[in-house]
């Protein structure tokens, strides 16, 4: 047998009194798209990001190609071929494509830039990796799929032989992350080394040709047949239980809550849209069409709005987030680590951004504090040491529940979901669809956007289609399939 091209072994990690690896262990064939599972919490990205260097384990060895690396730095690693992109790496959008690929390494002729060879150096890397980009352009103008193969072959220039992707994905249409897939498959092909994390068992089964579970710190599966399992399959060996999908019993709902008129913001207007008490209501669309944009426009976020808004028949200002927040609107944001979670900041403090609670002296309760987030983490599941825990230490999928619970805590009238099972497992994702589902049954209204048509199908109670920033259509009742949701977000808000 081959002998593979990355092996680690009896890897473990503690931060604090939390052991995020328990003797973990990896093999990573040459040419190969291994795929990394578990829940949120499972040791992922801390198991990645110590194969790159920039964690340091108690124990545990790191071989590449058969030299021992376990006390190698992160340059070191980098300079041997060992690449990590985090599901939050980007290209500098105010550089154009050569200087994001040439970085730190443009070519230089009597000591100024040669931008001549420069941008002949990156369209030979595109060529190579089959990406049809202008050099010249500037990277802020590329679709977010264009920015991530960008990432992706600047991560494999300069000997780039084992690349970890993170969530590579997240934030894609369904097209855009078929096409990403096939052509991580290509590169895969031509002898490039990939480890894939994600959530998504139909991406794991559908590209990767080695698979590792790992389940609280410790490996718990592997094989070299991903595509062999089944969905059911690999969610058990992922949470360790059989998960039943949640599917919702649609609802007409109660009164009006919500209503909207002519509503005019950047991006997208006008709207007319009605939400009864206890819907869900799904906006599809393309990307930069209109349904985040109406999101952050009713959550305050878009400056100057035109239009009607009222919740429960009383108008709302929707010119700032306090003005929406006051009048029972609550927006889930797409982007966790830009706008979301302080991460510096305590799990309990997170939960309580702005609406600390108060007791003597007008002193900060941090004994209720406390008591509210270990409601939140009972009732969310999340992966702890205590509420005290920086929150930046948590993985992702955890953080997500921190803001989710954050916004329930607050009791809204209206929820307004941008993708909330973003980075979220299996188990967790089926316990915020329940968790959606119980909420909306005391009356509240939810707008959700969701990636995801098995997700969105699953959820609402019907679907408004967007094109060029306007409602263009419907989906209701038995019209309401996961294939009219994708034909639609695929062509752009018709059915």
């Amino acid at each position: 047998m081959t002998a593979p091209l990355l092996l680690a072994t009896d890897v473990t990690k503690t931060f604090g009194t939390s052991r995020a690896l328990d003797g973990a262990q990896v093999s990573i064939g040459r040419g190969a798209i291994h795929g990394l599972l578990g829940k949120n919490g499972a040791g992922k990205s801390t198991l990645a990001r110590t194969v790159a260097g920039l964690v340091r384990p108690e124990q545990g060895r790191i071989v590449l190609d058969g030299q021992d690396l376990s006390h190698a730095s992160p340059a070191q690693r980098r300079r041997l071929g060992i690449r990590l992109l985090d599901q939050h790496s980007e290209v500098l959008p105010d550089l154009s494509v050569t200087e994001n690929l040439l970085l730190g390494g443009l070519p230089r002729r009597r000591g100024l830039v040669d931008w001549r060879a420069a941008h002949e150096g990156a369209a030979e890397l595109l060529a190579e990796h089959n990406l049809p980009l202008d050099p010249r352009g500037a990277a802020g103008r590329l679709t977010l799929s264009q920015r991530r193969r960008l990432a992706i072959v600047k991560a494999l220039a300069g000997e780039g032989r084992l690349v970890i992707l993170d969530e590579p994905t997240t934030g894609l249409t369904i097209a855009e992350r078929r096409d990403l897939m096939h052509w991580v498959r290509r590169l895969a092909d031509a002898g490039r080394t990939f480890v894939y994390i994600s959530h998504h068992n139909d991406e794991v089964r559908q590209l990767c040709t080695e698979y590792t579970v790992l389940r609280d710190g410790r490996t718990v599966a592997h094989g070299t047949n991903a595509a062999g399992l089944s969905a059911a399959e690999l969610s058990a060996a992922v949470t360790g239980t059989a998960v039943r999908e949640f599917h919702r019993a649609r609802r007409r709902g109660g009164a009006d809550l919500l209503g909207v008129r002519g509503l005019e913001a950047a991006g997208v207007g006008p709207v007319d849209l009605t939400v009864r008490e206890g819907e869900i209501v799904a906006l599809v669309g393309l990307p930069g069409l209109g349904p985040q944009e109406l999101l952050r426009a009713l959550a305050g976020l878009s400056g100057a709005v035109r239009g009607e808004v009222r919740v429960a028949g009383r108008p709302v200002s929707c010119r700032h987030p306090r003005a929406s927040s006051e009048a029972g609107l609550a927006y889930l944001t797409h982007d966790r680590i830009a706008e979301g979670v302080a991460a510096h900041l305590s799990v309990a403090d997170n939960l309580h951004l702005g609406r600390w609670p108060r007791g003597r002296g007008r002193l900060v309760d941090s004994g209720r504090m406390a008591e509210r987030s270990e409601q939140v983490r009972r009732d969310l599941a999340v992966a702890q040491a205590g509420p005290w825990q920086e929150a930046g230490r948590l993985s992702g999928g955890n953080q997500q529940k921190v803001l989710l619970g954050r916004l329930l805590t607050r009791r809204p009238r209206v929820l307004l979901l941008d993708e909330p099972t973003l980075g979220i497992d299996v188990a967790a994702k089926e316990a915020i669809h329940r968790l959606i589902d119980t909420v909306t049954g005391e009356g509240m209204a939810v707008l959700l956007r969701a990636y995801d048509p098995d997700e969105t199908a699953r959820l609402a109670d019907r679907a408004v289609l967007f094109t060029g920033g306007r409602i263009t259509g419907e989906l209701t009742g038995d019209d309401l399939t996961v294939s009219a949701i994708a034909t639609a977000q695929h062509v752009g808000g018709r059915p």
